[in-house]
């Protein structure tokens, strides 16, 4: 696992280096108002090997992403000034070539369809199962290499 804020080197999927976990070398983004939550998400994904970046709002997500693409986000959709539903919108217009695949995580009763609708590839209440929520992340990370869509 790695401490909050240190940096992986660059680890990049199939490079020869290994990090320990199912999303080893894989880079994700937390987008996520709430500190606590969006610690919990962090440590969950590092837990199973993942670079985790972290932005407490969409408008930072965007900074983050326009600086170094990520494989996967997974972003709270209830967030103040600008919504997760704001959020992917803006992704899927500013990356048209590149899919990059958006896991929404709510405590709100957003109908499923509707959020999947919206253009997020998956939808989980939260707090999410940690388990549950690291297999989300490793079937877009598959469906995404297995399309010829991943990051590289």
């Amino acid at each position: 696992m790695f401490a909050h804020g240190e940096d992986t080197g660059g680890v990049q999927p199939g490079d020869g280096r290994r990090l320990a976990g199912p999303l080893a070398g894989y880079r994700v983004l937390v987008v996520e108002d709430d500190a606590d939550s969006r610690d919990a998400i962090r440590l969950t994904l590092e837990a199973s090997g993942a670079s985790v970046v972290t932005a407490a709002s969409a408008s930072e997500a965007l900074a983050a992403l326009a600086a170094q693409p990520c494989d996967v986000v997974v972003s709270d959709l209830a967030m103040p000034e600008q919504s997760g539903f704001w959020l992917i919108t803006k992704i899927r217009q500013l990356f048209p070539r590149r899919h990059v695949p958006v896991i929404a995580v709510t405590g709100h009763p957003f109908p499923p369809d509707g959020v999947l609708r919206a253009g997020f590839d998956d939808v989980m209440q939260k707090p999410p199962d940690p388990d549950a929520l690291c297999a989300a992340v490793a079937a877009l990370l598959s469906a995404d290499d297995t399309l010829g869509r991943g990051a590289g």
